[in-house]
């Protein structure tokens, strides 16, 4: 098959749903499809993905995701292509949805994927009403033949705005990239990795590390991402007085990152809300370093509590400092909760996801 992959999101942009097409697109082209990824022209060398990358102009010149891209050259570009399927990552951003539209009157068959949850995201009497004000969201969502959702999190949150079956998918990972030879718990590495946005819950995790520094005296925290909340992160740093135990790092390039997960001890995602996925969880699962993260929204899907993982009230510095301490300090509990993690995480392997995918292309 031929299949066109439309989204805002794609690099230079960093996040999940650039993984996950980028995962995507490779995993498909195994298969022996041929994979087009149409997003917004930045400034990015696409030679060095190896994949097929179309970049379209935007009405305001930018590769801002609210920036809606030109859409006579969208279409023209799918009139070109001629894919059998249209296939829109994320449900509430121009590109996807309008290559939806365009799909439904060229007659094209699509599928959309949300890999979004909004705050509040389960709160019926707040999105029902909202749903109905926003009303264009619903018509282009409903262009879509088929729906898959990232999490059950994520399906709730796009059934305020269509009435379709939702197909729940979660994202995917090459479990043998992250694996490691030996796993070895060093009894002092604390990670986390993400966009440094507020909803991600930082601020917490360094209050929370200030405490597990008085439990684990030489333990180490290493913070690896940028974003608009960087300059609060350096500042609590220093206000926590935690300028030597905590390392920022930006721009680490994948290798590194696989290094850096594979060297950890224990994996901290202390998001507020916003979570639909994680895949930050899977590359820790493949990784096999423990996690404790917050009970929000699809995190609570991925990690089974006290099993593959710990989870702890959003917000709870007390209960996540105590958690992180807890597997720094018991290196059996650690290997038996990346033992299951390990396992668990094998069914989201792109070779299992992907065949999922293809089915409702099929379909």
């Amino acid at each position: 098959m031929r299949i066109a992959l439309c989204s805002d999101y794609f690099y230079p942009k960093i996040g999940g749903i650039t993984t996950h097409i980028e995962g995507l697109a490779r995993a498909l082209e195994k298969r022996g499809h041929e994979v087009f990824i149409i997003t917004k022209k930045a400034e990015f060398d696409d030679k060095q993905l190896g994949l097929n990358v179309i970049r379209l102009n935007s009405i305001l010149k930018t590769s801002n995701v609210l920036d809606v891209p030109q859409t006579s050259e969208l279409a023209r570009k799918i009139k070109e292509l001629k894919p059998d399927i249209i296939h829109g990552h994320h449900a509430f951003s121009p590109i996807s949805l309008l290559s939806i539209s365009i799909g439904r009157k060229l007659g094209i068959k699509t599928v959309l994927t949300n890999h979004s949850i909004q705050f509040l995201h389960d709160l019926d009497y707040l999105w029902k009403p909202s749903s109905y004000v926003l009303f264009p969201y619903r018509k282009y969502i409903n262009n879509a033949d088929e729906i898959i959702a990232v999490s059950r999190a994520a399906a709730k949150f796009i059934s305020y705005f269509t009435s379709k079956r939702i197909e729940i998918i979660g994202s995917g990972i090459n479990v043998n990239e992250f694996s490691p030879r030996v796993k070895i718990f060093d009894g002092k590495s604390v990670l986390f990795v993400g966009r440094f946005t507020y909803r991600k819950g930082i601020h917490i995790l360094l209050e929370a590390f200030k405490k597990v520094r008085q439990e684990v005296k030489d333990a180490h925290l290493t913070l690896v991402g940028s974003g608009y909340f960087s300059s609060i992160v350096y500042l609590l740093i220093k206000t926590l007085n935690l300028e030597k135990s905590v390392s920022v790092l930006e721009n680490v390039k994948r290798e590194k990152l696989i290094e850096i997960y594979q060297s950890s001890h224990v994996f901290v995602l202390p998001s507020i809300y916003g979570e639909s996925f994680g895949i930050v969880l899977l590359e820790a699962m493949a990784s096999k370093t423990p996690i404790v993260a917050s009970d929000v929204g699809g995190i609570k899907e991925l990690i089974k509590n006290g099993k593959t993982g710990f989870l702890v009230r959003k917000g709870d510095v007390e209960k996540l400092s105590e958690k992180i301490v807890e597997l720094l300090l018991d290196k059996k509990l650690s290997k038996r909760i990346s033992i299951f993690a390990f396992h668990e995480v094998k069914k989201y392997d792109w070779k299992n996801i992907v065949e999922k995918i293809e089915a409702v292309y099929e379909r």
